[in-house]
């Protein structure tokens, strides 16, 4: 469940995320930052240049998804059913409140990582990974958790990375991204 009182230790961390990525942008629009951690994820949301307006984490992470959903890689479609409906029910009241039109950014490894997996190359600079990309590598994930052998992919044979990746598209998909830009 998101979470009302917010850790000091995470709004810092959201606030210097934030800000990194506020520096880094050029132009004025709203902004919204995804971060994955390992037992919560968290989205910061602003138009301010230094601080951001909301900040919302979420009881919702690459290890902590992983470890309540998933028994072994790769998890069940019955597995990752229970997941999306969890991670759904976190994410989807921001729907409504986001400032509409805001750009989605990130500056996590692990969504680089799904980004180089959808772009089949290694890249150090800025990445920008469209939606319909990042749902193609979750159909790859699918197929595997189907059974297609997972040798027959190169994808990670890792609940951490099927978690990453569940989140990420269920927060694009639900909070209408067509786009995460991942900054170096």
């Amino acid at each position: 469940m998101m979470k009302l009182n917010i850790p000091a230790e995470i709004q810092q961390l959201a606030t210097d995320t934030y800000r990194l990525v506020r520096q880094k942008t050029t132009d004025s629009k709203p902004i919204s930052v995804l971060h994955i951690d390992d037992e919560y994820s968290f989205i910061v949301h602003g138009i301010d240049a230094t601080t951001p307006e909301k900040i919302w984490v979420f009881d919702i992470g690459t290890v902590k998804t992983a470890r309540d959903f998933f028994k072994l890689f790769p998890p069940t479609p019955g597995e990752i059913e229970n997941a999306i409906q969890v991670v759904e029910d976190e994410v989807m009241p921001l729907h409504k409140l986001l400032i509409p039109n805001s750009l989605l950014y990130s500056t996590d490894t692990s969504i680089r990582v799904i980004a180089q997996y959808a772009l089949f190359e290694e890249n150090h600079h800025d990445i920008v990974l469209a939606r319909d990309s990042m749902e193609r590598v979750f159909n790859r994930l699918a197929a595997i958790i189907t059974g297609i052998p997972a040798s027959q992919d190169i994808l990670p044979a890792s609940n951490e990375f099927a978690a990453t990746l569940l989140i990420l598209r269920e927060v694009m998909h639900h909070l209408g991204y067509l786009d995460i830009v991942i900054l170096n």
